[in-house]
Protein backbone atom coordinates (compact mmCIF):
# COMPACT_ATOMS: atom_id res chain seq x y z
CA UNK A 1 0.00 0.00 0.00
CA UNK A 2 1.43 3.14 -1.17
CA UNK A 3 1.52 6.51 1.00
CA UNK A 4 -2.09 8.29 -0.59
CA UNK A 5 -3.55 5.01 -0.14
CA UNK A 6 -2.37 4.10 3.58
CA UNK A 7 -3.53 8.52 4.06
CA UNK A 8 -7.56 7.61 2.73
CA UNK A 9 -7.67 4.41 5.21
CA UNK A 10 -6.74 6.90 7.74
CA UNK A 11 -9.05 9.88 6.91
CA UNK A 12 -12.27 7.18 7.14
CA UNK A 13 -11.78 7.09 10.77
CA UNK A 14 -12.27 10.87 10.66
CA UNK A 15 -15.37 10.59 9.09
CA UNK A 16 -18.54 11.31 11.33
CA UNK A 17 -20.78 8.49 11.30
CA UNK A 18 -18.59 6.17 9.36
CA UNK A 19 -17.73 2.84 11.47
CA UNK A 20 -16.31 -0.14 11.02
CA UNK A 21 -19.07 -2.50 8.91
CA UNK A 22 -19.17 1.31 6.98
CA UNK A 23 -15.87 1.59 6.29
CA UNK A 24 -15.72 -2.44 4.69
CA UNK A 25 -18.51 -2.07 2.42
CA UNK A 26 -16.48 1.08 0.80
CA UNK A 27 -13.49 -0.42 0.87
CA UNK A 28 -15.46 -3.41 -0.91
CA UNK A 29 -16.99 -0.91 -3.08
CA UNK A 30 -14.30 0.53 -4.42
CA UNK A 31 -11.26 -1.35 -5.95
CA UNK A 32 -8.84 2.14 -5.46
CA UNK A 33 -9.07 3.53 -2.16
CA UNK A 34 -8.00 6.42 -3.79
CA UNK A 35 -11.74 6.65 -5.58
CA UNK A 36 -13.33 7.02 -2.10
CA UNK A 37 -13.39 10.83 -1.64
CA UNK A 38 -13.75 11.50 -5.12
CA UNK A 39 -17.03 9.49 -5.42
CA UNK A 40 -20.44 11.08 -6.29
CA UNK A 41 -23.13 11.04 -3.80
CA UNK A 42 -24.82 9.00 -6.60
CA UNK A 43 -22.15 6.59 -6.38
CA UNK A 44 -22.56 6.34 -2.77
CA UNK A 45 -25.82 6.01 -2.08
CA UNK A 46 -26.48 3.06 -3.69
CA UNK A 47 -23.81 1.28 -1.45
CA UNK A 48 -26.29 -0.44 1.06
CA UNK A 49 -26.16 1.34 4.73
CA UNK A 50 -25.65 4.50 3.44
CA UNK A 51 -28.00 7.79 3.39
CA UNK A 52 -27.54 11.03 2.85
CA UNK A 53 -26.28 12.54 5.75
CA UNK A 54 -23.44 9.75 6.07
CA UNK A 55 -22.74 10.25 2.01
CA UNK A 56 -22.52 13.95 2.67
CA UNK A 57 -19.77 13.45 5.06
CA UNK A 58 -17.34 11.84 2.90
CA UNK A 59 -18.09 14.27 0.25
CA UNK A 60 -17.37 17.45 2.28
CA UNK A 61 -14.31 15.65 4.32
CA UNK A 62 -11.35 18.06 4.12
CA UNK A 63 -9.30 17.46 7.23
CA UNK A 64 -6.36 16.03 5.64
CA UNK A 65 -4.04 18.06 7.83
CA UNK A 66 -5.40 15.93 10.65
CA UNK A 67 -4.40 12.84 8.83
CA UNK A 68 -0.95 14.43 8.02
CA UNK A 69 -0.75 14.90 11.67
CA UNK A 70 -1.64 11.20 12.48
CA UNK A 71 1.03 9.76 10.47
CA UNK A 72 3.67 12.03 11.45
CA UNK A 73 2.90 11.13 14.64
CA UNK A 74 2.87 7.06 14.31
CA UNK A 75 6.68 7.41 11.99
CA UNK A 76 7.74 9.33 15.18
CA UNK A 77 7.18 7.32 17.84
CA UNK A 78 7.47 3.59 18.90
CA UNK A 79 3.34 2.92 17.41
CA UNK A 80 2.75 1.01 14.16
CA UNK A 81 -0.27 0.55 12.69
CA UNK A 82 -1.29 -1.89 10.69
CA UNK A 83 -4.40 -2.35 7.76
CA UNK A 84 -6.80 -4.96 7.30
CA UNK A 85 -5.48 -6.29 3.65
CA UNK A 86 -1.86 -6.28 5.40
CA UNK A 87 -0.45 -9.70 5.73
CA UNK A 88 0.20 -9.19 9.42
CA UNK A 89 -3.60 -8.06 10.19
CA UNK A 90 -4.62 -11.03 12.69
CA UNK A 91 -6.66 -13.68 10.56
CA UNK A 92 -9.40 -14.08 13.77
CA UNK A 93 -10.48 -10.65 13.59
CA UNK A 94 -9.77 -10.24 9.91
CA UNK A 95 -13.04 -12.67 9.90
CA UNK A 96 -15.64 -11.06 11.96
CA UNK A 97 -18.61 -9.69 10.63
CA UNK A 98 -17.04 -5.79 11.38
CA UNK A 99 -13.82 -5.64 11.98
CA UNK A 100 -11.41 -2.44 12.20
CA UNK A 101 -9.69 -1.47 9.21
CA UNK A 102 -7.16 -0.27 11.18
CA UNK A 103 -5.40 -1.31 14.32
CA UNK A 104 -2.70 1.22 15.68
CA UNK A 105 -0.39 -0.17 18.50
CA UNK A 106 2.52 -0.85 20.32
CA UNK A 107 4.24 -4.07 21.53
CA UNK A 108 4.69 -6.98 18.93
CA UNK A 109 2.55 -7.21 16.29
CA UNK A 110 3.03 -10.72 16.00
CA UNK A 111 1.46 -11.03 19.36
CA UNK A 112 -2.47 -10.66 18.04
CA UNK A 113 -2.04 -13.58 15.92
CA UNK A 114 -0.80 -16.09 18.81
CA UNK A 115 -3.93 -18.25 19.93
CA UNK A 116 -5.63 -16.71 22.96
CA UNK A 117 -8.32 -16.29 26.11
CA UNK A 118 -9.97 -12.88 26.27
CA UNK A 119 -10.60 -12.46 30.44
CA UNK A 120 -13.24 -9.93 31.69
CA UNK A 121 -15.55 -8.87 34.26
CA UNK A 122 -16.61 -6.10 36.59
CA UNK A 123 -14.32 -3.12 37.57
CA UNK A 124 -15.07 -3.88 40.94
CA UNK A 125 -14.90 -7.53 41.95
CA UNK A 126 -15.01 -9.36 44.48
CA UNK A 127 -12.20 -11.13 46.84
CA UNK A 128 -13.16 -14.00 44.74
CA UNK A 129 -13.61 -12.60 41.37
CA UNK A 130 -9.80 -11.24 42.32
CA UNK A 131 -8.30 -14.42 42.81
CA UNK A 132 -10.17 -16.18 39.84
CA UNK A 133 -8.63 -13.49 37.50
CA UNK A 134 -5.64 -13.76 38.16
CA UNK A 135 -5.48 -17.85 38.80
CA UNK A 136 -6.75 -18.39 35.36
CA UNK A 137 -4.67 -15.48 33.53
CA UNK A 138 -2.00 -17.05 35.02
CA UNK A 139 -2.33 -20.53 33.67
CA UNK A 140 -3.42 -19.50 30.25
CA UNK A 141 -0.38 -17.53 30.34
CA UNK A 142 1.81 -20.18 31.52
CA UNK A 143 0.87 -22.70 28.53
CA UNK A 144 1.84 -19.99 26.12
CA UNK A 145 -1.56 -18.49 25.07
CA UNK A 146 -1.87 -14.67 25.06
CA UNK A 147 -4.20 -13.22 27.69
CA UNK A 148 -6.77 -10.70 25.74
CA UNK A 149 -8.43 -7.71 27.92
CA UNK A 150 -9.32 -4.03 28.35
CA UNK A 151 -7.22 -2.65 30.04
CA UNK A 152 -9.83 -1.28 32.28
CA UNK A 153 -10.19 -1.06 36.08
CA UNK A 154 -10.73 -4.13 38.31
CA UNK A 155 -10.70 -7.62 36.13
CA UNK A 156 -9.21 -6.36 33.10
CA UNK A 157 -6.25 -4.88 35.31
CA UNK A 158 -5.91 -8.03 37.34
CA UNK A 159 -5.64 -10.24 34.46
CA UNK A 160 -3.15 -8.18 32.55
CA UNK A 161 -1.00 -8.51 35.97
CA UNK A 162 -0.68 -11.97 36.35
CA UNK A 163 0.09 -12.76 32.76
CA UNK A 164 2.48 -10.15 32.59
CA UNK A 165 3.98 -11.42 35.96
CA UNK A 166 4.02 -14.89 34.81
CA UNK A 167 6.21 -13.95 32.13
CA UNK A 168 3.35 -14.55 29.45
CA UNK A 169 1.78 -12.77 26.49
CA UNK A 170 -0.58 -10.34 26.87
CA UNK A 171 -2.91 -7.86 24.92
CA UNK A 172 -4.60 -4.54 25.94
CA UNK A 173 -7.11 -3.51 23.79
CA UNK A 174 -8.12 0.44 24.14
CA UNK A 175 -11.11 2.59 23.74
CA UNK A 176 -9.26 5.10 23.23
CA UNK A 177 -6.60 6.22 20.90
CA UNK A 178 -3.11 4.18 21.64
CA UNK A 179 -1.80 8.04 22.99
CA UNK A 180 -4.57 8.06 25.34
CA UNK A 181 -3.88 4.94 28.04
CA UNK A 182 -7.27 4.62 29.67
CA UNK A 183 -7.45 5.10 32.88
CA UNK A 184 -4.45 7.02 33.32
CA UNK A 185 -3.37 4.42 36.27
CA UNK A 186 -2.60 1.90 34.14
CA UNK A 187 0.19 3.54 31.68
CA UNK A 188 2.90 1.79 33.65
CA UNK A 189 1.43 -1.43 32.69
CA UNK A 190 0.91 -0.67 29.38
CA UNK A 191 4.52 -0.57 29.17
CA UNK A 192 5.38 -3.55 30.96
CA UNK A 193 2.74 -4.93 28.64
CA UNK A 194 4.76 -3.95 25.72
CA UNK A 195 8.70 -4.81 26.90
CA UNK A 196 7.48 -8.41 28.03
CA UNK A 197 5.86 -9.04 24.25
CA UNK A 198 2.51 -8.44 24.36
CA UNK A 199 0.46 -5.41 22.66
CA UNK A 200 -1.53 -2.78 23.38
CA UNK A 201 -3.49 -2.07 20.28
CA UNK A 202 -6.66 0.64 19.43
CA UNK A 203 -8.86 1.09 16.64
CA UNK A 204 -9.41 4.93 17.19
CA UNK A 205 -6.67 7.25 15.58
CA UNK A 206 -4.66 8.45 17.40
CA UNK A 207 -5.84 11.11 19.83
CA UNK A 208 -9.11 9.66 20.75
CA UNK A 209 -10.59 10.15 23.92
CA UNK A 210 -11.90 7.61 26.06
CA UNK A 211 -15.37 8.27 25.25
CA UNK A 212 -18.24 6.49 27.02
CA UNK A 213 -19.60 4.89 23.35
CA UNK A 214 -15.64 3.80 22.66
CA UNK A 215 -15.60 1.16 24.87
CA UNK A 216 -18.71 -1.30 23.58
CA UNK A 217 -17.31 -1.18 20.09
CA UNK A 218 -13.81 -2.25 21.45
CA UNK A 219 -15.10 -5.11 23.20
CA UNK A 220 -16.09 -7.12 19.81
CA UNK A 221 -12.25 -6.51 19.06
CA UNK A 222 -11.38 -7.95 22.55
CA UNK A 223 -13.42 -11.55 21.34
CA UNK A 224 -12.48 -11.26 18.16
CA UNK A 225 -8.80 -11.39 18.49
CA UNK A 226 -9.62 -14.68 20.83
CA UNK A 227 -10.47 -17.93 20.52
CA UNK A 228 -12.48 -17.93 23.75
CA UNK A 229 -14.08 -15.61 26.42
CA UNK A 230 -13.60 -16.45 30.05
CA UNK A 231 -15.91 -14.26 32.01
CA UNK A 232 -14.66 -14.27 35.41
CA UNK A 233 -17.42 -12.43 37.24
CA UNK A 234 -20.00 -10.04 36.11
CA UNK A 235 -23.61 -8.59 36.75
CA UNK A 236 -26.17 -9.52 34.24
CA UNK A 237 -25.44 -6.17 32.11
CA UNK A 238 -22.30 -4.10 31.42
CA UNK A 239 -19.13 -4.41 29.27
CA UNK A 240 -18.11 -7.96 30.15
CA UNK A 241 -21.80 -9.22 28.99
CA UNK A 242 -21.76 -7.03 25.90
CA UNK A 243 -17.89 -9.26 24.90
CA UNK A 244 -19.57 -12.29 25.79
CA UNK A 245 -22.26 -12.44 23.83
CA UNK A 246 -19.79 -10.27 20.76
CA UNK A 247 -18.16 -13.54 21.32
CA UNK A 248 -21.22 -15.85 20.31
CA UNK A 249 -22.10 -14.14 17.75
CA UNK A 250 -18.80 -14.34 16.01
CA UNK A 251 -18.51 -18.45 16.89
CA UNK A 252 -16.48 -18.26 19.85
CA UNK A 253 -16.40 -20.03 22.56
CA UNK A 254 -17.65 -18.27 26.04
CA UNK A 255 -16.60 -20.05 29.27
CA UNK A 256 -17.80 -18.45 32.95
CA UNK A 257 -17.29 -19.30 36.30
CA UNK A 258 -20.24 -19.76 38.30
CA UNK A 259 -20.58 -17.64 41.87
CA UNK A 260 -22.98 -18.01 44.90
CA UNK A 261 -26.37 -17.21 44.05
CA UNK A 262 -26.31 -14.24 46.62
CA UNK A 263 -23.51 -12.79 45.04
CA UNK A 264 -24.64 -9.66 42.02
CA UNK A 265 -21.18 -9.11 40.37
CA UNK A 266 -21.48 -12.87 39.84
CA UNK A 267 -25.14 -13.26 38.42
CA UNK A 268 -24.28 -12.25 34.94
CA UNK A 269 -21.98 -15.57 34.99
CA UNK A 270 -24.39 -17.50 36.79
CA UNK A 271 -27.12 -16.54 33.70
CA UNK A 272 -24.95 -17.17 31.15
CA UNK A 273 -24.12 -20.97 32.36
CA UNK A 274 -28.04 -20.92 33.40
CA UNK A 275 -29.35 -20.42 29.68
CA UNK A 276 -26.38 -22.76 28.50
CA UNK A 277 -24.89 -19.92 26.71
CA UNK A 278 -21.53 -20.59 28.31
CA UNK A 279 -19.43 -23.36 29.74
CA UNK A 280 -19.35 -23.65 33.67
CA UNK A 281 -15.51 -23.52 33.94
CA UNK A 282 -14.04 -24.53 37.13
CA UNK A 283 -10.20 -25.21 35.67
CA UNK A 284 -8.18 -24.36 32.85
CA UNK A 285 -8.63 -27.78 31.44
CA UNK A 286 -12.27 -26.99 30.76
CA UNK A 287 -11.36 -24.41 28.03
CA UNK A 288 -8.63 -26.07 26.78
CA UNK A 289 -10.39 -29.35 26.12
CA UNK A 290 -13.52 -27.71 24.33
CA UNK A 291 -11.16 -25.13 22.35
CA UNK A 292 -8.85 -28.12 21.62
CA UNK A 293 -6.00 -26.20 21.06
CA UNK A 294 -2.22 -27.22 19.93
CA UNK A 295 0.04 -26.17 22.52
CA UNK A 296 3.06 -28.06 21.18
CA UNK A 297 3.00 -25.29 18.66
CA UNK A 298 3.56 -22.66 21.46
CA UNK A 299 6.12 -22.13 24.07
CA UNK A 300 5.52 -23.80 27.44
CA UNK A 301 7.11 -22.74 30.96
CA UNK A 302 10.03 -25.20 31.66
CA UNK A 303 8.58 -27.22 34.23
CA UNK A 304 8.39 -31.35 35.35
CA UNK A 305 8.79 -34.22 32.65
CA UNK A 306 5.28 -34.12 32.87
CA UNK A 307 4.30 -30.34 32.04
CA UNK A 308 2.43 -29.72 35.20
CA UNK A 309 2.01 -26.28 37.28
CA UNK A 310 1.97 -26.45 40.85
CA UNK A 311 -0.09 -23.52 41.86
CA UNK A 312 -0.33 -22.47 45.50
CA UNK A 313 -3.68 -21.37 46.52
CA UNK A 314 -3.08 -18.74 49.65
CA UNK A 315 -7.04 -18.81 49.40
CA UNK A 316 -7.46 -22.39 50.61
CA UNK A 317 -4.72 -22.43 53.41
CA UNK A 318 -2.08 -23.68 51.37
CA UNK A 319 -3.80 -26.57 49.40
CA UNK A 320 -1.84 -27.25 46.51
CA UNK A 321 -3.24 -27.32 42.95
CA UNK A 322 -1.96 -29.08 39.72
CA UNK A 323 -2.70 -28.02 36.17
CA UNK A 324 -2.03 -30.85 33.33
CA UNK A 325 -1.78 -28.80 30.75
CA UNK A 326 -0.70 -31.36 28.52
CA UNK A 327 -0.69 -34.93 29.75
CA UNK A 328 -1.91 -36.89 32.44
CA UNK A 329 -0.82 -39.76 34.44
CA UNK A 330 -2.17 -43.61 33.39
CA UNK A 331 -4.75 -44.30 35.66
CA UNK A 332 -3.48 -47.43 36.26
CA UNK A 333 -0.31 -45.09 38.32
CA UNK A 334 -2.70 -44.32 40.64
CA UNK A 335 -2.47 -45.91 43.43
CA UNK A 336 -6.34 -46.94 46.05
CA UNK A 337 -8.59 -46.96 43.02
CA UNK A 338 -11.08 -49.17 43.82
CA UNK A 339 -12.40 -51.89 41.36
CA UNK A 340 -15.45 -50.82 40.23
CA UNK A 341 -12.58 -47.33 38.95
CA UNK A 342 -10.53 -49.60 37.67
CA UNK A 343 -13.38 -51.23 35.45
CA UNK A 344 -14.75 -48.65 34.03
CA UNK A 345 -11.02 -47.21 32.69
CA UNK A 346 -10.34 -50.44 31.16
CA UNK A 347 -13.64 -49.84 29.23
CA UNK A 348 -12.87 -46.68 28.41
CA UNK A 349 -8.89 -47.61 27.62
CA UNK A 350 -10.88 -48.71 23.98
CA UNK A 351 -12.15 -45.21 23.73
CA UNK A 352 -14.98 -43.28 24.74
CA UNK A 353 -18.55 -44.24 25.52
CA UNK A 354 -22.01 -43.18 26.27
CA UNK A 355 -23.25 -43.87 29.53
CA UNK A 356 -25.77 -46.28 28.49
CA UNK A 357 -22.86 -48.22 26.98
CA UNK A 358 -20.96 -48.49 29.92
CA UNK A 359 -24.31 -49.69 32.02
CA UNK A 360 -24.65 -52.10 29.44
CA UNK A 361 -21.00 -53.14 29.46
CA UNK A 362 -20.68 -53.08 33.61
CA UNK A 363 -24.70 -54.46 33.97
CA UNK A 364 -25.18 -52.02 36.44
CA UNK A 365 -27.31 -48.83 36.21
CA UNK A 366 -26.21 -45.86 34.85
CA UNK A 367 -27.31 -43.41 37.20
CA UNK A 368 -25.27 -45.69 39.32
CA UNK A 369 -22.20 -45.07 37.33
CA UNK A 370 -22.00 -41.81 37.41
CA UNK A 371 -20.74 -41.23 40.99
CA UNK A 372 -18.13 -43.31 40.06
CA UNK A 373 -17.31 -41.39 36.60
CA UNK A 374 -17.51 -38.49 39.19
CA UNK A 375 -14.97 -39.74 41.38
CA UNK A 376 -12.43 -40.54 38.59
CA UNK A 377 -13.14 -37.22 37.03
CA UNK A 378 -12.15 -35.52 39.98
CA UNK A 379 -9.02 -37.39 40.40
CA UNK A 380 -8.13 -36.10 36.77
CA UNK A 381 -8.67 -39.30 35.12
CA UNK A 382 -11.34 -39.47 33.26
CA UNK A 383 -13.23 -36.40 31.74
CA UNK A 384 -16.98 -35.76 30.96
CA UNK A 385 -17.95 -34.56 27.46
CA UNK A 386 -20.82 -33.38 25.68
CA UNK A 387 -24.28 -36.04 25.60
CA UNK A 388 -23.10 -37.88 28.50
CA UNK A 389 -20.18 -39.11 26.81
CA UNK A 390 -16.83 -40.06 28.88
CA UNK A 391 -13.43 -40.90 27.94
CA UNK A 392 -10.31 -41.05 29.58
CA UNK A 393 -7.80 -38.16 30.15
CA UNK A 394 -4.97 -39.40 28.62
CA UNK A 395 -6.46 -41.49 25.87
Amino acid sequence: MNHEQLKIYVALGLVPGLGASRILRLMQSFSDPLDIFKATQQDLLQIPGFGKTITANIIKFDDWTSVDRILKFTDGTDAWLVTLDQEQYPKRLQHIYDPPHILWGRGDVKALSRPGIAIVGTRKPTRYGREKAGLFARQIAQTGLSVISGLAYGIDTLAHTAAVDAHGCTIGVLGSGIDRIYPGANRRLADRIVDTGGAIISEFVPGTKPDRENFPVRNRVVSGLSNGVLVVESDVTGGSMITAYSALDQGREVFAIPHDITTVTGKGCNTMIKKGHAKLTMCLDDILEELNLDLSLLKLPDSSPELQQHLFDEENNGVEKVLKVSKHPSWRAVDGLAEDMKELCLLLELGGLHIDELAEKTGRPGYLLLGTLLELEMKAIVKAKSGKRFELLNS
